[in-house]
């Protein structure tokens, strides 16, 4: 609770107990929702009628629902960061690189990552 109060300072803005006990869930939900995933995704080419396998891949992310979603999405992820960043900055700097090491060759990093069974049964 001290961590918690002298890196978000809920108490000292104001927070109501109540309220610094939600934000404390939801920072409980985004570090259990971290997931480490490998494997590959599939890819639509223009070229082919059928999703083709990518090349392998591993992914630290955190995900909206283990149970749900067992897949990293980028756009969420920003949103993970900036709460991730604050709590610590060395494991959110991880998770970045991890996202940033699947930009193929023309920029682009997939929206959606659904690598390993996992992620493919849901």
């Amino acid at each position: 609770e001290r961590r918690f109060e002298d890196t978000f300072a809920l108490g000292a803005h104001g927070a109501s107990p109540r309220q610094q006990r939600f934000a404390q869930a939801a920072l409980s939900e985004l570090l259990g929702g971290l997931g480490f995933f490998h494997g590959r995704s599939l890819l639509r080419s223009e070229r082919q009628e059928e999703p083709v396998p990518g090349a392998e891949a591993t992914l630290l992310t955190a995900v909206p629902s283990r149970s749900c979603f067992p897949r990293g999405f980028l756009w969420d992820e920003g949103f993970h960061l900036l709460l991730l960043g604050r709590w610590a900055p060395a494991l959110a700097r991880d998770v970045l690189a991890h996202w940033l090491d699947l930009m193929n060759a023309d920029g682009w990093i997939p929206r959606e990552q659904i690598l390993g069974d996992e992620a493919r049964a849901r």
